[in-house]
């Protein structure tokens, strides 16, 4: 794990924070935003927002993998990770670290696979990923709103 990597997970931890995108100036960017809300509003302003960024994070599933190689991070950190994104990551050639090894990410109720991670299962597009990931939020806010209002 190179200096900067380790630096941003050690922001992960001292700040227990969700996210830290850490630039090559030492600009630092945390978010306590759960999933991959953090990674998804970068994104949505600039499509190479981590470019010359690591990234730590607590959970990096297929679809944060995905999207640190949307966004053309240099290394990236899950202090879990999927078996998915690490294959991804590799086939992608990004450096990456990570605490604990995952078959999957888990949904929030603890009964199947995350939403974000079943979305993007056969996509291995970070473009394409991030277009399905953005359908996949809309679909689950128009639900809850559904919900909500019962």
């Amino acid at each position: 794990m190179n200096d900067r990597l380790k630096r941003a997970v050690k922001i992960l931890e001292e700040k227990q924070t969700s996210c830290v995108i850490l630039s090559s100036d030492g600009c630092e960017k945390t978010s306590d935003a759960m999933g991959i809300k953090p990674l998804m509003m970068e994104l949505r302003v600039n499509q190479s927002a981590f470019q010359g960024c690591v990234i730590a994070d607590k959970v990096i599933g297929k679809a944060a993998a995905l999207m640190t190689v949307l966004g053309k991070a240099d290394a990236v950190y899950g202090k879990i990770m999927s078996e998915n994104a690490r294959e991804f990551l590799e086939k992608a050639g990004m450096d990456y670290a990570y605490g604990e090894m995952v078959p999957y990410i888990e949904n929030r109720t603890r009964t199947g696979k995350c939403p974000m991670e079943e979305t993007v299962l056969y996509i291995d597009s970070p473009e394409k990923a991030f277009e399905a990931l953005e359908k996949t939020i809309a679909n689950l806010m128009a639900q809850k709103q559904r919900d909500d209002g019962r």
